[in-house]
């Protein structure tokens, strides 16, 4: 199979509003924008305020004029004695912004601007503009040192608020925001917030692009650059964007007015110059001026958006301080595009493939195995909801984490919404007033990950309307959510399990991408797509959100005209790499485990085989690479913004890596297996109608350790922690295993140590039987396909 395989094309477009800033990313996305089948109905743009207005401390109007108030003024823009002011903004690119104005006429879409006001103030990588999180941080402040809002200075993210939103008055069909961000967190956060409290949809299409696998286009072109690979797309549709700013040490003034998207000899030098001073890994970011090396201005693209061209007739260099170099632009206008000109289509617009080259390979390897496999047949008897019930939340303690579960309410009423009232009241409550064994009270802010079990999806927005109303700061909790049907007690319509870290909020990391990007599907609900905290001593655990199969670039479920066995390998396979993806740009280094929730009674064990092969083939250890070296780059890396303005070094943000997931590096050498434990559970829904959801545990450290036997696995990591899996087989039946489960109880859920205990299970349970969270299944599935009564997933602290 292709690893540029074929992708589904949105149900409807949306109506964007294109955030441009006059360079190469953010003029390349509104050709993505029209490549997914949207159609873009304004242009917004923040500039510099006037020198005048600083002077006199006024604040600009607002009113900027439109493109119908340029009309026939699009020649002589940038004339001489303009002064080209270029300020040194956190978020926006300012410098050839008296540019602007003419890609009204240039592109024929209506042109919004404003001045940038305020500065950055808030500089953390997340952005907190929350109505409640601002109060809540005010009320914590010293009276004596508030100000009236009147008198308070904004945060330059802020002057975009109102610029949206006169566009939104002008163009009320608009409904999205595109933008530029690649690897920039600070820059894609902001947008991501103004976005979220204006109900627009943002889109971020070129997120992470120099780490997605290349366009089959360009993997055909011998030719083409292997570090600069977006420039490469760029040239590929016609797009003209030059070098108007240098400020690295590799690049001096001699790539002025270059072309990063014609001659490749131009793309070449960028590599070579930026090989001088950027480490291996970071070279296609400084290739793409992301770290500030340098700045563009989009002059020229595909007649499909652009109806004329912007020609610049005077250029004058200047110089800055620390080798800083750029042009002065004079008499800017535009003029008509040559007849000549080549003809590209909106399918010349090159797209990543979908899959990275390891899971088509598996998915090939997948594709060619008889789905249908031998497999032993079972009847087994799933949980009756008449034959046991949930009781009282359980509650386990540990030194760095507190976890609640099977917190449900069928005394607050029959329906979901009252039973999910009950439980938000019932996890305050629990909260404030926590065990003597957990230090101080805690907030929903500190639960870093959820377990949402659901008696219907049909309940779903019941349930997700109060569940977001817990959560008022950044980053809330990694979320999986299924639907147990029958399987869960006739009168719970919803139980929820949490995990509270009780270290403090400074120490954690959040990966929460609310964006549409080919990269990995945009968060669709109030939770994060991966939530770390740190280990004892060094390394971190990497809670990550439940993972279904949507395309990330149109958010719909991949091959849903191709139901059941059919289009399995490309979902569970794509729903997987969804995982990977997330782990990667968390640093994760190792998975401790995962959990396939799957749909579909009547393939369940040919989609169980997939899965297991997905799994098995994903973690085959590479011949040869018994020698290789601990990967020694385990520090925080830099922010794009960090490195161009400093001062937010300790701050994670996704980087372009080489893959390292799974590092073998740090696997034992008398490890029994490579592959971390693995458990297949068959439920009654999953969200957005998919038949599979992954939910996997990441970890980063130094060392791990694997040890199997014929019922269970288990990883130890740095010999402090432990995953174990602990399988109970079919063939032991019901009263046997119940048996067994009490020891097992016995042996391990009674330990102080064990820190969380999950049970997926068959089995209808005594009400006292299990100290931990119960997850009701119609089947399980254990290693190699093994089919069980219950599986048992234990993390246990060593020290």
């Amino acid at each position: 199979m292709s690893q540029s395989l074929v992708t589904s094309s949105p149900v409807s477009g949306l109506n964007v509003i294109a955030l441009i800033s006059g360079g190469k990313d953010s003029l390349y996305s509104i050709l993505h924008c029209i490549r997914n089948g949207h159609r873009v109905v304004a242009l917004a743009n923040l500039h510099p305020e006037e020198r005048s207005q600083l002077s006199r401390g006024e604040p600009q109007e607002q009113q900027r004029p439109t493109s119908e108030d340029l009309k026939g003024q699009d020649e002589g823009w940038g004339e001489e004695g303009e002064e080209e002011e270029d300020i040194d903004s956190f978020m926006y690119q300012t410098v050839g912004h008296s540019i602007i104005p003419l890609y009204a006429t240039a592109l024929g879409i209506p042109l919004y601007r404003a001045p940038i006001t305020g500065g950055a103030l808030d500089t953390a990588r997340v952005y907190r503009h929350d109505a409640a999180d601002q109060a809540a941080e005010t009320n914590t402040q010293d009276d004596s040192n508030s100000e009236s809002t009147s008198d308070q200075i904004e945060d330059e993210t802020e002057s975009l608020v109102p610029l949206l939103r006169r566009i939104m008055l002008a163009h009320p069909e608009a409904n999205a925001v595109s933008a530029g961000a690649i690897l920039s967190t600070y820059q894609r956060t902001r947008i991501e917030n103004v976005a979220g409290r204006l109900g627009l949809v943002p889109l971020a299409w070129l997120w992470m692009y120099p780490s997605l696998p290349a366009p089959a286009e360009r993997t055909a072109d011998p030719a083409a650059v292997a570090q600069a690979g977006l420039l490469e797309d760029m040239a590929a549709c016609g797009c003209d964007a030059r070098i108007i700013k240098v400020a690295s040490g590799g690049l001096d003034d001699g790539f002025l007015w270059e072309n990063v998207s014609g001659a490749s000899g131009v793309r070449r030098r960028l590599v070579k110059g930026m090989s001088r001073f950027a480490a291996p890994e970071d070279i296609r970011g400084a290739v793409l001026g992301e770290g500030g090396e340098y700045e563009t201005l989009a002059l020229d693209g595909p007649r499909f958006l652009w109806k004329q061209r912007i020609e610049i007739e005077s250029r004058v260099v200047g110089m800055g301080e620390g080798g800083v170099a750029y042009l002065k632009l004079r008499r800017a206008k535009c003029v008509p595009k040559p007849d000549d000109e080549r003809e590209h289509q909106p399918g010349d617009v090159r797209k990543p493939a979908l899959l990275d080259a390891p899971f088509s390979a598996v998915l090939q390897e997948i594709s060619s195995v008889p789905a249908d496999a031998s497999h032993p047949s079972s009847s087994r008897q799933p949980v009756s909801s008449s034959s046991w019930s949930l009781g009282d939340a359980n509650h386990r303690v540990s030194s760095s984490t507190w976890a609640i579960s099977n917190i449900n309410a069928p005394e607050a009423g029959i329906g979901a919404l009252e039973q999910m009232e009950g439980i938000v009241a019932k996890i305050q409550q629990a909260l404030t007033s926590p065990p003597d064994s957990v230090a101080f009270p805690r907030s929903t802010d500190d639960i870093v990950f959820a377990t949402v079990l659901l008696q219907s999806m049909a309940d779903f927005a019941l349930m997700n309307k109060l569940y977001v109303s817990m959560f008022k700061k950044p980053n809330p909790p990694a979320r999986v959510t299924v639907a147990c049907g029958d399987c869960l007690p006739a009168n719970v319509k919803v139980s929820v399990s949490i995990v509270v870290d009780q270290g403090p909020r400074t120490w954690r990391e959040g990966l929460h991408v609310q964006s549409r990007s080919y990269w990995a599907p945009a968060n669709i609900g109030p939770y994060s797509q991966a939530i770390s905290i740190p280990l004892r001593d060094e390394g971190k655990t990497v809670y990550i959100a439940g993972q279904i199969p949507l395309e990330p670039a149109s958010m719909e479920i991949i091959a849903q005209d191709k139901p059941g066995v059919e289009g399995y390998p490309l979902r569970a396979t794509l729903a997987l790499q969804h995982l990977w993806r997330i782990g990667e740009a968390m640093q994760v280094n190792w998975w401790l485990g995962a959990v396939a929730f799957m749909t579909g009674r009547e393939h369940i064990q040919a989609q169980v085989h997939i899965a297991w092969e997905i799994w098995r083939k994903a973690h085959a250890k590479p011949r040869g690479n018994e020698d290789d070296e601990d990967d020694e780059d385990e520090g925080p890396q830099l922010d794009a913004w960090d490195i161009k303005y400093g001062g937010r070094a300790m701050e994670l943000e996704p980087q372009v890596v080489e893959r390292n997931l799974p590092d073998f590096a740090v696997l034992e050498h008398d490890s029994d297996s490579t592959i971390p434990p693995f458990l297949a559970v068959e439920v009654h829904e999953l969200p957005r109608g998919s038949d599979i959801e992954w939910q996997g545990l990441g970890i980063r450290c130094c060392q791990v350790k694997i040890r199997s036997s014929d019922d269970s696995v288990e990883s130890t990591l740095d010999g402090k922690y432990r995953y174990r899996c602990i399988e109970i087989g079919l063939e032991q039946g019901q009263s046997s295993s119940t048996e067994r489960l009490r020891s097992l109880v016995t042996s391990y859920c009674r330990r102080p140590k064990t820190t969380q205990a999950v049970l997926y299970t068959t089995l209808p349970l005594p009400n006292d039987l299990w100290p931990g969270q119960i997850v009701p299944c119609r089947s399980v599935w254990g290693s190699k396909e093994r089919p069980l009564v219950a599986g048992l997933v234990l993390q246990e602290e060593l020290f």
